[in-house]
């Protein structure tokens, strides 16, 4: 394992003695045009149907579900950013959890890790694939701003999320035991842990908003009564006890009785305004996802209903699809069209909201549209479109945000986003909780940073690829940077795909960014076609998983891969 990369594993899955098990390889690198695509289909639906692969090792395996070593060979892999969380998930996957178990147990950790951009008080989004039922669904919990008007002089403060959308998630597709994936966060909690790069950095930059507040500077001092830095202790004794509680009697308690009046009185006595009855009213939402299709069999998925993040990156995806244009063009070329389309997909984003909600986002992502709006695309000349929704590029640094992506043996995968809606959130503690809150969603932003995509199957029920990105209005296109490469350059492995240097299109603003380090050439050829560049230090952070034959199969093929602009691991092991 290391810190930033991507890591890849090669090996044959378990199989059991008595029987003859082949597993469906259907290498994405095989485009359309390489390969028979009759031939294709029907050995995927023969190999799926005749799969047998034993997952959990054999009868001589003494060890239980539920403790580390219970599965023998690969376990799966898991990205995340922050490193002691991924640690964690590692294990859960070990102990035979699955892809949401690792999910919950990596966000429990990230919020006692990571509070500036994980605490219990944010909300989120996940998008999950299960391999059993070969269901793609979106589970959306954003932390919402209250119903109730807010009384003068108390600080504005979202209605938290991710107590409840996590417990839903694993009451739906957990295996392990709730209780034992929160343990591990609140023994970190109860006996402290070092501060990490990930939380220090943040710390840094939002260094000015803590020195207003006692509370907050209290909760995040260290022992020389100074703002703890990297490296330093940490012990968080009253967040340790609201998530025993949490473990102990699910997520609902944070939401409904004597706990959560207590703890909506705490909010208020912290100087905040957060009701009682819009804790109780919260309830997480299922959802469908916006379906791309991709090559022949597999589809592309993204969130719908949670913003317009999954909005711009389906539309992306589509275009750089479309008579194979992102394949076929060259690194000067891709760097144009990954603005043209972004600029297309904030155009279109615009077009939707003015529908007043009588068009999904599903219904206006399709092949037919795609094509369309990639009539006017020029290879050698930018073409502006008209209309187009701004994407601010300095949403970056005020994201207070955190990203994962699970992939466990069987094939099931998660991919969350969560954020604080800036770092730290509203900058305030809820007195005697330990739980830092979210600041409300500023209008027409909510959601605009949470980004994930799967790829899967639905012949052969492999998955090949999940992903999740953090950025602000920049993360839907750090999305499509990562996926675009490795997934439809053949040469593109995942280490290089999260290291290319990234393109995003500002939209109203009409700039095209890149980041800095681009080479030369792909800056010349944007300036030769007409584009107003600019320079950035970096454009979002990207975690993700692949399986470039798909999974299951009976060779496995695949990595797992945190950006290296960010602070955080990507894990796995066999």
């Amino acid at each position: 394992m290391k810190r930033n990369t991507a890591i890849r594993f090669d090996t044959k899955s378990a199989l059991s003695d008595d029987c003859l098990c082949v597993g469906p390889s259907t290498g994405l690198r095989k485009r359309k045009r390489r390969l028979g695509w009759r031939q294709f289909t029907a050995l995927a639906v023969t190999l799926s149907l005749s799969a047998c692969t034993t997952f959990d090792g054999d009868e001589e395996n003494q060890v239980p579900l539920g403790r580390v070593g219970f599965v023998k060979g690969f376990i799966g892999g898991i990205a995340a950013d922050e490193p002691g969380a991924v640690l964690i998930g590692r294990d859960v996957l070990s102990a035979g959890g699955s892809a949401a178990d690792a999910a919950v147990a990596v966000y429990f950790a990230m919020s006692v890790t990571l509070p500036s951009a994980a605490s219990l008080g944010g909300g989120g989004m996940c998008l999950i694939r299960d391999h059993e039922t070969q269901a793609v669904e979106v589970l959306d919990f954003r932390a919402r701003p209250p119903s109730s008007s807010r009384p003068a002089g108390l600080r504005p403060v979202a209605v938290p999320g991710n107590p409840r959308g996590f417990f839903a998630l694993h009451a739906k597709y957990g295996r392990l035991k709730w209780g034992e994936l929160l343990r591990p966060a609140e023994n970190l909690a109860r006996f402290g842990t070092q501060v990490s790069k990930a939380l220090a950095a943040d710390l840094r930059i939002a260094g000015r908003l803590l020195g207003n507040d006692p509370r907050m500077w209290g909760a995040l001092k260290g022992n020389d009564n100074r703002l703890v830095r990297e490296g330093g202790f940490l012990d968080q004794l009253e967040l340790a006890a609201t998530l025993g509680r949490i473990r102990s009697r699910g997520g609902g308690d944070f939401y409904s009785g004597p706990f959560a009046r207590q703890f909506a009185q705490a909010v208020t006595d912290s100087g905040g305004a957060l009701n009682y009855n819009d804790l109780r009213a919260f309830v997480p939402k299922w959802g469908r996802p916006i379906t791309v299709p991709f090559i022949r069999s597999t589809n592309l998925y993204f969130p719908a209903g949670t913003g317009d993040a999954g909005l711009i990156a389906a539309e992306m995806m589509a275009m750089l699809n479309v008579d194979d244009a992102y394949e076929d063009a060259d690194g000067g070329e891709r760097a144009h069209l990954l603005a043209e389309t972004a600029e297309r997909a904030l155009a279109e984003k615009q077009q939707l909201a003015r529908t007043g909600g009588s068009v999904t986002a599903s219904e206006r992502v399709t092949e037919d549209r795609a094509e369309q709006l990639m009539g006017t695309y020029s290879s050698e000349q930018r073409r502006p479109v008209k209309g187009a929704a701004p994407a601010p590029v300095q949403s970056v640094l005020e994201a207070g945000e955190a990203s994962l992506a699970v992939l466990d043996q069987r094939g099931s995968v998660v991919a969350c986003s969560v954020t604080m809606n800036r770092p730290f959130g509203a900058g305030m503690f809820a007195r005697d909780s330990g739980v830092l809150m979210a600041a409300p969603p500023l209008p027409g932003r909510e959601g605009e940073s949470l980004a994930a995509v799967i790829l899967a199957s639905s012949i052969s029920n492999s998955v090949f690829y999940a992903s999740a990105s953090t950025g602000g209005a920049v993360a839907p296109t750090a999305l499509v940077n990562v996926a675009a490469k490795v997934l439809l350059d053949e040469e593109a492995d995942l280490s290089s795909s999260l290291a290319l240097r990234r393109i995003h299109h500002g939209g109203s603003d009409g700039v095209t960014y890149a980041e800095k380090g681009t080479p030369r050439p792909i800056l010349e050829g944007l300036i030769r076609r007409g584009h107003r560049t600019a320079l950035v230090e970096k454009l979002g952070n990207v975690n993700s998983v692949y399986c470039s034959s798909g999974l299951p199969a009976e060779i496995i093929d695949c990595g797992a891969g945190s950006d290296p602009r960010g602070l955080g691991i990507a894990s796995s092991s066999d």
